[in-house]
């Protein structure tokens, strides 16, 4: 099987105005979808990651768990962009000690409601070998559909191979290429709550150069990552 490499170029580009609509979505998900965490007596998020179309920027990613050793974060992979095999012994120490959760984003990107139910098939499997390869480890039954584009269909035909749990979001960091790092923290400080499960993405440096703001954010609320 040939390797489809995504980077920052061949991945379709968001406006902010997109990232930002992102954050309001979570009142329109298909049935089945999950977008929030379930109740809990402890306070708690969970921060999701997607695409890693910047190597560098996935690289600080890894960097900063590494540093907080307390941080938990959810990686969905796009296993055509080449930092997850740069990263993959990183990665996978972080995933066996379970710091992070290595989910399915799909190989290429490609909104999965276009495409053919032999084709979604085959976008969620080849992101699967490539996790069971590099990391040792099957990212069922999680996966996100890129663009958060899902409906019954796509829904149906990835649970037929084992992709049970579609996982959307509540709140979006409106991280991307050409987005600031003060709109990245204005977004965070917006949607960071109790029970919430935030998009963000690892495509560029924006989230990477206010870490520690963020950071401050999860904490200052008494809010555990998970």
């Amino acid at each position: 099987m040939g390797t489809i490499e995504v980077t920052r170029k061949t991945l379709f580009g968001l406006t902010l105005a997109g990232f930002l609509a992102m954050g309001e979505k979570a009142l329109a998900w298909p049935r089945g979808c999950i977008s929030a965490l379930p109740r809990s007596s402890t306070r708690r998020a969970a921060w999701t990651v997607d695409d890693g179309a910047s190597a560098s920027a996935l690289g600080r990613y890894v960097t900063m768990l590494e540093k907080n050793p307390d941080v938990k974060i959810t990686f969905f992979v796009l296993s055509g962009a080449p930092g997850w095999k740069k990263y993959a012994t990183r990665l996978k120490a972080l995933q066996d000690k379970g710091q992070i959760q290595l989910a399915n984003h799909t190989q290429t990107h490609r909104k999965l409601t276009t495409l053919s139910d032999a084709y979604i098939k085959q976008e969620l499997n080849r992101c699967e070998a490539f996790c069971l390869a590099n990391y040792g480890k099957s990212s069922k039954p999680y996966f996100r559909p890129p663009y958060g584009e899902i409906d019954a269909r796509v829904i149906r035909v990835a649970a037929s191979i084992g992709f049970t749990k579609p996982v959307l979001w509540y709140g979006s960091f409106a991280s991307g290429s050409g987005v600031s790092s003060s709109t990245v923290l204005a977004m965070a400080s917006k949607w960071i709550a109790n029970g919430r499960i935030l998009i963000d993405h690892a495509n560029g440096y924006c989230t990477t150069n206010v870490f520690p703001q963020i950071l401050r954010l999860f904490k200052s609320r008494n809010l555990k990552l998970v």
